[in-house]
């Protein structure tokens, strides 16, 4: 059994409880891509950074997936987007987009899948303030980020104004939504 295939997650159980093959790990990855660029089209076209449903999606995903396939799951998705598919944010695609305004988000993508895949493997999607914790902690990771690369382009105070403020409602109901999802993929196991 290689590396990949050996991959035990929540949402692998669920729909495949008896092996996991390649297939079925390639296509847990492609669903998981065509639901974060569908996730990115849902969106308010803020400037310069939408507000779209992608960082939710992109934590869901971590913690429905675990930390290694949902990393997967990311990397496919922004390598996709680099390749010129239009999976970002209003079917926008290219190498640009990593080094405009809201390349820090999409690089923070994947250390947040990571690390709400790690804390949901560690127990903490089993409860829905479990969830909330985790999805939180990874949101983090993605403004963090986010903001830092907004603000070489904007100054610190306008990266926070446009790169926080306008989620400050928004994205605690995401993440009420993600937690209160969560547990149901990890309950199975």
């Amino acid at each position: 059994m290689n590396y990949f295939s050996s991959l035990d997650t929540a949402l692998q159980s669920i729909f495949w409880p008896k092996e996991n093959t390649f297939i079925k790990q390639a296509f847990t990855i492609l669903a998981g891509v065509f639901l974060l660029a569908l996730a990115s089209q849902l969106s308010i076209p803020l400037q310069p950074v939408p507000l779209t449903f992608q960082s939710a999606t992109v934590i869901l995903i971590g913690i429905a997936c675990g930390a290694r396939l949902g990393s997967y799951v990311i990397v496919s998705y922004l390598i996709a987007g680099a390749c010129g598919l239009p999976v970002f944010a209003n079917f926008s695609a290219g190498i640009s987009p990593f080094f405009g305004p809201t390349g820090g988000y999409l690089i923070g993508f994947l250390p947040a899948a990571a690390l709400s895949g790690t804390l949901a493997q560690k127990g903490f999607a089993r409860s829905i303030l479990g969830s909330f914790i985790a999805a939180c902690l990874g949101v983090c990771i993605i403004f963090l980020l986010g903001v830092s690369v907004l603000s070489i382009f904007v100054g610190w105070y306008q990266a926070i104004t446009f790169g926080i403020m306008p989620f400050i409602l928004s994205e605690p109901l995401k993440l009420i939504a993600v937690a209160l999802i969560a547990p149901k993929f990890w309950k199975k196991i």
